[in-house]
Protein backbone atom coordinates (compact mmCIF):
# COMPACT_ATOMS: atom_id res chain seq x y z
CA UNK A 1 0.00 0.00 0.00
CA UNK A 2 2.96 2.15 0.95
CA UNK A 3 4.39 1.98 -2.47
CA UNK A 4 0.94 2.18 -4.06
CA UNK A 5 0.99 5.66 -2.68
CA UNK A 6 4.65 6.58 -3.03
CA UNK A 7 4.32 5.79 -7.02
CA UNK A 8 1.09 7.84 -7.31
CA UNK A 9 3.14 10.66 -5.21
CA UNK A 10 5.99 10.59 -7.72
CA UNK A 11 3.73 10.60 -10.75
CA UNK A 12 1.60 13.92 -9.50
CA UNK A 13 4.99 15.51 -8.87
CA UNK A 14 6.17 14.35 -12.59
CA UNK A 15 2.81 15.97 -13.65
CA UNK A 16 2.87 19.36 -11.81
CA UNK A 17 6.75 20.08 -12.86
CA UNK A 18 6.07 19.20 -16.32
CA UNK A 19 2.95 21.97 -16.25
CA UNK A 20 4.88 24.68 -14.89
CA UNK A 21 7.46 24.69 -17.53
CA UNK A 22 6.65 27.98 -19.64
CA UNK A 23 6.79 28.00 -23.41
CA UNK A 24 7.41 31.54 -25.01
CA UNK A 25 5.06 32.15 -27.36
CA UNK A 26 6.79 31.29 -30.98
CA UNK A 27 9.21 29.00 -29.58
CA UNK A 28 9.01 25.42 -28.31
CA UNK A 29 10.80 23.96 -25.69
CA UNK A 30 13.12 22.21 -27.48
CA UNK A 31 13.44 24.76 -30.28
CA UNK A 32 13.78 21.80 -32.90
CA UNK A 33 13.49 22.75 -36.42
CA UNK A 34 10.30 21.74 -38.73
CA UNK A 35 12.97 21.42 -40.99
CA UNK A 36 16.60 20.90 -41.36
CA UNK A 37 19.10 19.83 -43.85
CA UNK A 38 23.10 20.29 -43.79
CA UNK A 39 25.83 17.68 -45.38
CA UNK A 40 27.71 16.37 -43.05
CA UNK A 41 26.20 12.69 -43.06
CA UNK A 42 27.65 12.89 -47.37
CA UNK A 43 30.39 11.61 -49.48
CA UNK A 44 32.54 14.40 -51.06
CA UNK A 45 31.69 13.75 -54.60
CA UNK A 46 28.07 14.04 -56.99
CA UNK A 47 24.91 14.74 -54.89
CA UNK A 48 22.39 12.32 -56.66
CA UNK A 49 19.12 12.28 -56.26
CA UNK A 50 19.29 9.14 -54.03
CA UNK A 51 21.68 11.29 -51.52
CA UNK A 52 18.76 13.95 -51.22
CA UNK A 53 15.90 11.75 -50.95
CA UNK A 54 18.14 10.28 -47.94
CA UNK A 55 18.45 13.62 -46.85
CA UNK A 56 15.35 15.28 -46.66
CA UNK A 57 13.22 12.21 -46.83
CA UNK A 58 10.29 13.42 -49.64
CA UNK A 59 9.94 15.76 -52.19
CA UNK A 60 7.05 16.66 -54.57
CA UNK A 61 9.45 16.59 -57.65
CA UNK A 62 13.66 17.01 -58.14
CA UNK A 63 16.11 18.41 -60.48
CA UNK A 64 19.40 17.65 -60.11
CA UNK A 65 20.85 16.49 -63.39
CA UNK A 66 24.44 16.15 -62.20
CA UNK A 67 24.82 19.73 -61.37
CA UNK A 68 25.61 19.01 -57.51
CA UNK A 69 28.08 18.26 -55.25
CA UNK A 70 29.33 17.70 -52.09
CA UNK A 71 32.52 19.47 -51.08
CA UNK A 72 34.84 20.18 -47.94
CA UNK A 73 34.48 23.77 -46.55
CA UNK A 74 37.24 25.21 -44.46
CA UNK A 75 34.81 27.31 -42.64
CA UNK A 76 31.39 24.82 -42.58
CA UNK A 77 32.58 21.59 -43.50
CA UNK A 78 30.58 19.89 -45.87
CA UNK A 79 28.71 21.71 -48.34
CA UNK A 80 26.59 21.88 -51.04
CA UNK A 81 28.03 22.75 -54.54
CA UNK A 82 25.70 23.91 -57.19
CA UNK A 83 26.90 24.63 -60.64
CA UNK A 84 25.57 26.99 -63.21
CA UNK A 85 27.02 25.84 -66.92
CA UNK A 86 28.48 28.67 -69.13
CA UNK A 87 25.48 30.15 -71.34
CA UNK A 88 22.77 28.25 -69.26
CA UNK A 89 19.34 29.96 -68.19
CA UNK A 90 16.46 29.16 -66.93
CA UNK A 91 16.24 25.46 -64.75
CA UNK A 92 16.53 22.94 -67.18
CA UNK A 93 19.87 24.21 -67.90
CA UNK A 94 21.36 25.46 -64.85
CA UNK A 95 21.52 25.65 -60.93
CA UNK A 96 18.64 22.80 -59.37
CA UNK A 97 15.03 22.73 -58.06
CA UNK A 98 13.66 20.52 -55.42
CA UNK A 99 10.02 21.34 -53.85
CA UNK A 100 9.66 20.06 -50.06
CA UNK A 101 6.74 19.91 -48.64
CA UNK A 102 6.62 21.60 -44.95
CA UNK A 103 3.54 21.21 -41.87
CA UNK A 104 1.25 24.00 -43.08
CA UNK A 105 1.39 26.96 -40.99
CA UNK A 106 0.83 30.70 -40.32
CA UNK A 107 4.40 31.75 -39.35
CA UNK A 108 7.85 30.02 -40.04
CA UNK A 109 11.62 31.69 -40.54
CA UNK A 110 13.50 30.05 -43.37
CA UNK A 111 17.37 30.32 -42.23
CA UNK A 112 20.68 29.43 -44.66
CA UNK A 113 23.86 30.38 -45.76
CA UNK A 114 25.23 30.71 -48.93
CA UNK A 115 28.46 31.41 -50.91
CA UNK A 116 28.70 32.47 -54.49
CA UNK A 117 32.27 31.51 -55.39
CA UNK A 118 35.24 33.57 -56.91
CA UNK A 119 34.55 34.42 -60.62
CA UNK A 120 30.35 34.36 -60.51
CA UNK A 121 28.52 35.84 -63.17
CA UNK A 122 25.56 37.65 -61.80
CA UNK A 123 24.70 38.96 -64.79
CA UNK A 124 21.22 40.04 -64.60
CA UNK A 125 19.87 38.15 -61.59
CA UNK A 126 18.97 34.72 -60.56
CA UNK A 127 16.95 32.40 -58.23
CA UNK A 128 17.76 31.14 -54.49
CA UNK A 129 15.53 29.20 -52.17
CA UNK A 130 12.63 30.66 -50.33
CA UNK A 131 9.19 29.68 -48.60
CA UNK A 132 5.76 29.16 -50.45
CA UNK A 133 2.36 28.34 -51.00
CA UNK A 134 1.92 25.69 -53.39
CA UNK A 135 5.07 24.66 -53.93
CA UNK A 136 6.44 25.95 -57.16
CA UNK A 137 3.04 26.61 -58.87
CA UNK A 138 3.51 30.34 -58.28
CA UNK A 139 6.35 31.11 -59.97
CA UNK A 140 7.08 31.65 -63.85
CA UNK A 141 4.71 34.24 -64.72
CA UNK A 142 1.69 32.28 -63.02
CA UNK A 143 -0.64 34.88 -60.66
CA UNK A 144 -2.46 33.38 -57.41
CA UNK A 145 -5.30 36.21 -58.45
CA UNK A 146 -7.72 34.40 -56.11
CA UNK A 147 -5.30 34.65 -52.61
CA UNK A 148 -4.88 30.80 -52.84
CA UNK A 149 -1.34 31.29 -52.60
CA UNK A 150 2.22 32.91 -53.16
CA UNK A 151 5.39 32.82 -53.11
CA UNK A 152 8.73 34.38 -51.69
CA UNK A 153 12.41 33.49 -53.44
CA UNK A 154 15.16 34.95 -52.80
CA UNK A 155 17.12 36.27 -55.53
CA UNK A 156 20.50 38.27 -56.46
CA UNK A 157 19.67 40.99 -59.45
CA UNK A 158 21.96 42.78 -61.23
CA UNK A 159 24.66 44.44 -59.28
CA UNK A 160 24.58 41.65 -56.89
CA UNK A 161 21.67 43.11 -55.13
CA UNK A 162 20.13 41.07 -52.58
CA UNK A 163 15.95 40.97 -53.30
CA UNK A 164 12.80 38.71 -52.18
CA UNK A 165 10.98 37.87 -55.28
CA UNK A 166 7.15 37.84 -53.98
CA UNK A 167 4.14 36.47 -56.14
CA UNK A 168 1.31 37.11 -54.22
CA UNK A 169 -2.74 37.98 -55.15
CA UNK A 170 -2.50 42.09 -55.56
CA UNK A 171 1.00 42.00 -57.84
CA UNK A 172 0.03 43.52 -61.19
CA UNK A 173 2.01 42.89 -63.34
CA UNK A 174 2.81 39.08 -64.60
CA UNK A 175 6.30 38.73 -62.81
CA UNK A 176 6.66 38.91 -59.42
CA UNK A 177 7.55 42.05 -56.90
CA UNK A 178 10.76 43.11 -55.67
CA UNK A 179 11.11 43.44 -52.13
CA UNK A 180 14.77 45.45 -51.75
CA UNK A 181 17.09 44.77 -48.91
CA UNK A 182 19.74 47.38 -49.51
CA UNK A 183 22.41 44.88 -49.56
CA UNK A 184 24.47 43.00 -52.16
CA UNK A 185 26.36 39.57 -52.26
CA UNK A 186 29.95 39.22 -52.43
CA UNK A 187 31.80 36.85 -53.92
CA UNK A 188 34.14 34.33 -51.40
CA UNK A 189 31.94 34.99 -48.58
CA UNK A 190 29.59 33.47 -46.92
CA UNK A 191 26.57 35.01 -46.17
CA UNK A 192 23.46 34.31 -43.87
CA UNK A 193 19.88 35.10 -45.45
CA UNK A 194 16.63 34.97 -43.11
CA UNK A 195 12.93 35.29 -43.83
CA UNK A 196 10.24 35.42 -41.44
CA UNK A 197 7.33 35.18 -42.77
CA UNK A 198 3.74 35.40 -40.62
CA UNK A 199 0.50 35.00 -42.82
CA UNK A 200 -2.37 37.72 -43.30
CA UNK A 201 -6.00 36.96 -41.48
CA UNK A 202 -9.33 36.92 -43.29
CA UNK A 203 -8.78 39.44 -46.32
CA UNK A 204 -6.34 42.05 -44.54
CA UNK A 205 -2.92 43.68 -45.04
CA UNK A 206 -1.76 42.57 -41.70
CA UNK A 207 0.78 39.69 -42.60
CA UNK A 208 4.60 40.18 -41.35
CA UNK A 209 7.34 40.09 -44.11
CA UNK A 210 11.08 40.07 -42.33
CA UNK A 211 14.05 39.74 -44.00
CA UNK A 212 17.83 39.69 -42.24
CA UNK A 213 21.40 39.96 -43.91
CA UNK A 214 24.00 38.59 -42.37
CA UNK A 215 22.30 39.02 -39.04
CA UNK A 216 21.10 42.77 -39.74
CA UNK A 217 17.24 43.25 -40.12
CA UNK A 218 16.54 44.94 -43.74
CA UNK A 219 13.08 44.16 -44.56
CA UNK A 220 10.54 44.89 -41.93
CA UNK A 221 6.76 44.68 -43.58
CA UNK A 222 3.97 43.99 -40.80
CA UNK A 223 1.26 45.28 -43.65
CA UNK A 224 1.61 42.35 -46.46
CA UNK A 225 -1.52 40.48 -47.41
CA UNK A 226 -0.25 36.76 -48.75
CA UNK A 227 -3.51 35.70 -49.46
CA UNK A 228 -7.28 35.30 -48.31
CA UNK A 229 -7.55 32.97 -45.44
CA UNK A 230 -7.91 30.30 -45.03
CA UNK A 231 -6.18 29.68 -48.20
CA UNK A 232 -2.34 29.72 -48.81
CA UNK A 233 -1.15 28.49 -45.91
CA UNK A 234 3.32 27.85 -45.87
CA UNK A 235 3.04 24.53 -46.92
CA UNK A 236 6.34 24.28 -49.20
CA UNK A 237 10.45 25.15 -48.82
CA UNK A 238 11.25 25.93 -52.73
CA UNK A 239 15.05 25.48 -53.41
CA UNK A 240 14.76 27.05 -56.21
CA UNK A 241 18.36 28.40 -57.63
CA UNK A 242 19.34 29.40 -61.46
CA UNK A 243 20.20 32.23 -63.84
CA UNK A 244 17.08 33.87 -65.16
CA UNK A 245 14.34 35.66 -66.43
CA UNK A 246 14.64 33.22 -69.52
CA UNK A 247 16.41 35.20 -72.00
CA UNK A 248 19.94 34.99 -72.75
CA UNK A 249 21.56 38.37 -71.66
CA UNK A 250 20.50 36.63 -68.61
CA UNK A 251 23.25 33.65 -68.91
CA UNK A 252 26.23 33.54 -67.44
CA UNK A 253 29.52 33.96 -69.57
CA UNK A 254 31.65 31.21 -67.68
CA UNK A 255 30.92 28.23 -65.83
CA UNK A 256 29.89 29.40 -62.06
CA UNK A 257 29.55 28.27 -58.71
CA UNK A 258 27.32 28.92 -55.22
CA UNK A 259 28.00 26.93 -51.83
CA UNK A 260 24.48 26.29 -49.65
CA UNK A 261 24.92 24.88 -45.92
CA UNK A 262 22.67 24.24 -43.00
CA UNK A 263 19.04 25.28 -43.98
CA UNK A 264 16.75 25.43 -41.26
CA UNK A 265 13.02 26.10 -41.30
CA UNK A 266 11.89 26.81 -37.83
CA UNK A 267 8.70 28.18 -35.60
CA UNK A 268 10.82 30.16 -33.53
CA UNK A 269 13.15 33.49 -34.28
CA UNK A 270 17.14 31.61 -34.88
CA UNK A 271 19.70 32.90 -32.95
CA UNK A 272 21.99 35.76 -33.96
CA UNK A 273 19.36 37.86 -35.93
CA UNK A 274 18.69 41.89 -34.41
Amino acid sequence: MKNIILNSLIVLLIIISSCSKKVTPGHSVAETPVFQLNFENNTVGNYSDDALLKDVKEVRWKLLDNRASIEEDTEHGKILKVKFPKGTVGPKQGGIQFDKPLPQSEDYYLDYYVKFADGFDFVKGGKLPGLTSGGEKYTGGTHPTKGEGWSARFMWSEGNKIIVYFYHMDMKGKWGDVIHTNKVFSTGKWHRITQHLKMNTGKKFNGVMEVWVDGEKVVDNSKVRYRLAPLGDIDSFYFSTFHGGNTKDWAPKNNSFIYFDNFKVTTYKPKGLE
